[in-house]
């Protein structure tokens, strides 16, 4: 008896632990969506600030 018990348990946590890893693999992340909507000539066109490249002959 003790032994059915035991494997049922097992069984339930390997389902229980193996249904959240397959879920989050399916699921698209959502960074993956909305970093196609970052325009990068846009933004640096708007970017007024000097970057650190580009002092790099003040060190």
């Amino acid at each position: 008896m003790f032994k059915l018990f035991f494997s049922t348990g097992t069984i339930g946590l390997g389902i229980a632990l193996a249904v959240p890893i397959a879920w989050s693999h399916s699921v698209t992340p959502l960074q993956a969506t909305t970093a196609s909507l970052i325009n990068p000539t846009e933004m640096m066109a708007t970017y007024s600030v000097s970057l650190g490249v580009e002092q790099w002959d003040a060190i």
